[in-house]
């Protein structure tokens, strides 16, 4: 018996699965990369955009100045959502104002939620505020000739800046402060609003309406906007209030 082998018909075959593995190649790479049909592609700088936009129309509300966030980076470089409008939505406390931290952001799509972003961010607040024209010497009296007012950073000291007003008062420096350098009321001594054991009146509050006021004495020295103890004068009992003006104290109850 002769056993004939078709040798032309294996190298057929051969030729055949080689001629069909790039396509094979192409279908796999097409199945993995190329995106759902039903998905939307977003860019980094558009999340970077979008983010800083809804900090900075936060802080407006809680902040006096001009407030700049910067998201500094993404984790990639597209973010792969659903179709769909989306929306983003602040994940933590927002009242308190880091020059770095970073913020956490809630991502939904059609009011469903996909996922929670973490991203570095650098945030400046800018305010008209006090600063020394020239050298400013320890124990001199603030003045137009030795300050002027300019719109700086104060992101780092928004709660001791002073604004051209203060001028009014009579304010002598602690420090020696250089110039150009912002004016920090830690480092000032002025007249108090309300000084200690000074006679005040003091304003009982509900539901912003005034219920009664009373004669009181002050317990400590204060600012406008501190919050200070006052001692009813006749019945001795002691509230804290809000200093709203010269010798006057408001509690709300």
């Amino acid at each position: 018996m002769n056993i004939v082998i078709n040798k032309k018909s294996n190298t057929t075959k051969a030729k055949f699965k080689t001629h069909l593995l790039p396509y094979c190649l192409i279908a796999l790479f097409t199945l993995f990369i190329v995106p759902s049909v039903n998905a939307q592609i977003i860019s980094s700088s558009k999340v970077k955009v979008d983010v800083a936009r809804l900090f900075e129309n936060n802080y407006k509300k809680v902040v006096d100045g001009d407030v700049q966030v910067k998201i500094t980076a993404t984790p990639f470089a597209d973010l792969q959502l659903p179709d769909g409008r989306i929306t983003y939505k602040i994940n933590g406390n927002t009242d308190k104002i880091l020059p770095r931290d970073v913020k956490r952001v809630d991502v939904f799509v059609n009011g469903i939620y996909n996922r929670t972003l973490n991203l570095p961010a650098q945030t400046s607040v800018y305010k008209d505020v006090l600063v020394a024209s020239e050298q400013i010497n320890r124990e001199q009296t603030l003045t137009k000739d030795c300050t002027e007012v300019k719109k700086v950073d104060v992101s780092m000291r928004a709660d001791y800046v002073l604004d051209g007003s203060m001028l009014e008062r009579e304010i002598t420096t602690k420090k020696i402060f250089q110039k150009g350098e912002i004016i920090d009321r830690r480092f000032v001594k002025m007249k108090p609003d309300v000084a200690r054991n000074a006679d005040v009146r003091v304003f009982f509050v509900s539901n912003g309406a005034v219920m009664i006021s009373i004669d009181g004495t002050a317990m400590s020295d204060g600012m406008l906007g501190d919050y200070i103890n006052v001692e009813n004068k006749n019945y001795k009992k002691v509230y804290n209030g809000k200093i709203i003006g010269e010798n006057r104290v408001l509690v709300n109850i």
